[in-house]
């Protein structure tokens, strides 16, 4: 059996064929089977101005098997959100990620040292990815310079991230279709396009890189 695409970051329910998803539980706003993998979070676009039951469900998803990751989570200053109501929402899922040692899969829109200045004062040392990272060379290799990974998606097939793609550390990147309408495959064929790397390579690669991350061990 070939190694199957993972797709990292995902909210489309569409199964494609021999790919491995993670699929985006937002809490309050989607829901989960009992069958796929998935990151649940508090999205800073839907938190509630009472947020107590959101914690609630966020608390029983977090404590289940499959809720491998907490996310996507994060701060966007772009939203309407009150920004302190933001901050106090990502704080408590940092420190929910500690406390069932789970690792982060973070929203960030303008605010990436906002993130990053909180990661260190929470002392936070599990994974931390990066999701949808569409900025330039230079934020990219601070963010991998602080042991940070990065997940790309389909942006990358404007062509305006073939830098970053030929350098990044293979160890520290993943893929993701995010809420695109699009086939894993395709960001697949063109990362391996822009590195010039085979695509069993890439594909065996990322499978290493989840297992790690997310300390979840795939059935051959």
């Amino acid at each position: 059996m070939s190694l199957p695409f993972l797709d990292i970051h995902t909210h489309s329910i569409t199964p494609y064929r021999n790919t491995l998803r993670v699929l985006n539980y937002i809490i309050g706003q989607e829901a989960m089977d009992n069958e796929s993998l998935y990151t649940a979070g508090i999205h800073p676009w839907y938190i509630d101005a009472d947020p107590s039951l959101q914690w609630q469900l966020l608390e029983i998803a977090v404590g289940t098997p499959q809720v491998i990751g907490i996310g996507e989570c994060g701060l966007d200053k772009h939203c309407n959100t009150d920004w302190d109501l933001q901050v106090g929402i990502f704080e408590g899922q940092i420190k929910l990620a500690k406390k069932v040692g789970k690792p982060l899969l973070l929203h960030s829109v303008r605010s990436y040292q906002e993130i990053t200045q909180l990661l260190r004062v929470q002392q936070f040392d599990l994974p931390v990815i990066f999701h949808g990272f569409n900025k330039n060379i230079k934020l990219a290799k601070q963010l991998l310079d602080a042991g940070y990974y990065l997940s790309l998606g389909a942006d990358i097939l404007n062509g305006r991230q073939d830098a970053l793609i030929s350098e990044i550390p293979l160890d520290r990147v993943f893929l993701e279709t995010d809420d695109k309408a699009i086939d894993i495959v395709a960001i697949f064929s063109y990362f391996c396009a822009a590195r010039k790397l085979p695509l069993v390579v890439l594909k065996q690669q990322l499978m290493d890189n989840f297992e790690r991350v997310f300390n979840y061990r795939i059935e051959e």
